[in-house]
């Protein structure tokens, strides 16, 4: 990528990251920090136990209710991400 793109590129991906919701890219980012090929097993599990909490979070909720509403999420009214581990 040329020197003169960096910015724009990195500003724009961080537009797009800024957008989605908070709870998921930390469990995102926690769960990838954890995997590793001896840790498969548990990893597995942990992202079962995420995805458990995720489905019942605020942030789920919205992005079903825009869904159904033929809107854009407004992740920004459900803070209530789960805290990092």
């Amino acid at each position: 990528m040329p020197d003169s793109d960096l910015l724009a590129t990195a500003t724009a991906t961080a537009q797009k990251l800024a957008a989605k919701p908070s709870g998921a890219l930390l469990a995102s980012k926690r769960l990838l920090k954890q995997a590793s090929i001896g840790q498969l097993k548990e990893a597995i599990k942990s992202e079962s136990q995420e995805l458990m909490e995720r489905v019942t979070a605020a942030e789920a909720k919205e992005a079903l209710s825009a869904f159904l509403e033929k809107r854009s999420p407004n992740f920004n009214k459900a803070k209530t991400p789960i805290a990092a581990k």
